[in-house]
């Protein structure tokens, strides 16, 4: 939906993923393939710098190094997890990683006189751009870019010419189009971000969250990554590349863990939000992942773990295929059905609009029923609301998609605002003779706009 209402950004992300949403269906049409047609891309971006870095690596025998680290990422539930789904992380993590790439490959050269050192900083500081266009967590690249500037003498030199500076506001130009929609929309995105989404909870220490924070994202990255990162971080690199490239890694990650931990104090933070600290280590934890019962545990433990997210969304949710409802998974499943409910009804009487009570349903009904037309209608703030004008609706009738109770606050906001308010209809999603989700159609006459 995103991809059908250009903007300069959006309510709550950066507009790159957007911009290249709506590129896709406009090549591979709207279809659900066409969606996930983003994935393979940035997948591929990342296995051919993977084999790149494991020529420099391990020369001797590339291939399998790049087997070897294909396999360690994918067996990450963090990067299978949020790579596999059609999330702006995919997109993140590749123009993180190949930022990060291009910085290496800007510090080798640089180091050893090779030419063409600075084209190689001004790609990197494109690729941090586009990041930090993908999701403001990637601004933490930058931060290792700066320790590495600070940390090896050849780099810290370059600080005394205009390269670093310009390369900097060339990575900070390209978010002009993010600063001009939140100066004219009153900084919308950045407030909800520092303060609207944590409902006035933000300031309050809590110290489980840092625990908490810590336990998911090792458990969720991989356990027993922890000692090959421990090895990584305490030994002595074997190569000048890997020297180079465990510096920006590192600092990476040191900043963006220490940062998000120090967050995790005030607000409940969460474990995607460190991703872009993994990126750049991954290829470089192959050389200590060596002992083959470590590595195997990895794998399988991945493959464990990637084997229930396949089955939690392609087949049945796991924990109501354990009879324990699981929602955020079950909402996912039978919108072709809840498709087929909503053509029913509005053959047996037309209506103005079709709508749902949240922002994630009605673009799910939408892309259901193929059109960019459903509206949001609830007092949730979301991005609905800059596409859609209230005032346009007035005396309209509307059929409703909502899963909200009778006592609910959404259901008042719907009698308050419409003439007339009746259920239409009322059905459940199934699947192998199990229950996962109920709905309700209500219709509404004559809509009325907020005063």
């Amino acid at each position: 939906m995103w991809g059908q209402h250009l903007g300069w950004s959006y309510f709550d992300h950066p507009p790159l993923h957007a911009w290249l949403l709506r590129l896709v269906s406009i090549v591979a049409g709207w279809h659900m393939p066409s969606v996930r047609l983003l994935t393979w891309a940035t997948l591929g971006g990342i296995f051919l710098i993977f084999r790149d870095w494991a020529a420099r690596l391990n020369p001797a025998d590339p291939k399998l190094w790049f087997w070897r680290t294909a396999a360690i990422y994918l067996a990450s539930p963090l990067f299978f997890g949020m790579t596999t789904v059609a999330y702006n992380d995919h997109l993140l993590v590749f123009c993180s990683f190949l930022a990060i790439h291009c910085f290496v490959v800007f510090t080798d050269r640089f180091e050893t006189g090779a030419p063409n050192a600075l084209r190689w900083l001004y790609l990197a500081a494109g690729a941090l751009g586009l990041a930090v266009l993908s999701k403001y967590n990637g601004l933490f690249v930058g931060f290792g870019f700066i320790a590495a500037f600070l940390l090896r003498p050849k780099l810290r030199a370059l600080l005394a010419t205009p390269h670093p500076w310009l390369a900097a506001l060339l990575a900070a130009v390209m978010q002009a189009p993010v600063i001009w929609w939140n100066l004219t929309e009153n900084l919308a995105s950045f407030r909800y971000h520092l303060d609207d989404r944590w409902g006035g909870t933000a300031g309050q220490l809590n110290l489980m969250h840092p625990v908490n924070f810590v336990l998911v994202t090792t458990i969720l990255w991989s356990p027993f990554l922890i000692w090959p990162l421990l090895r990584l971080s305490f030994s002595k690199p074997l190569s000048d590349f890997e020297s180079r490239a465990r510096t920006v890694a590192l600092g990476t990650f040191v900043i963006s863990t220490l940062f998000l931990l120090a967050i995790s104090l005030v607000l409940d933070a969460y474990f995607y939000w460190n991703i872009v600290a993994f990126v750049g280590v991954m290829p470089l934890l192959t050389r200590f992942l060596q002992n083959r019962i470590l590595l195997w545990a990895h794998l399988l433990f991945g493959l464990l773990l990637a084997a229930l997210v396949v089955m939690n969304f392609g087949i049945i949710p796991v924990g109501d295929a354990l009879h324990r409802q699981d929602n955020g998974s079950s909402i996912n499943y039978g919108w072709s059905e809840v498709a087929d409910h909503i053509r029913a009804a509005e053959a047996i009487k037309p209506v103005d609009l079709v709508a749902a009570t949240r922002y994630s349903t009605t673009s799910q009904l939408g892309f259901a029923l193929g059109t960019t037309a459903a509206v949001k209608l609830s007092p949730e703030h979301s991005q609905y609301d800059y596409w859609q004008n209230e005032a346009d609706f007035a005396g309209k009738s509307a059929l409703i998609l909502t899963d909200e109770p009778d006592d609910s606050a959404v259901i008042a906001f719907l009698r308050a605002h419409f003439t007339t308010l009746d259920q239409v209809d009322s059905f459940g999603i199934s699947r192998f003779g199990i229950g996962l989700y109920s709905w309700r159609i209500w219709r509404g006459d004559g809509y009325i706009p907020t005063p």
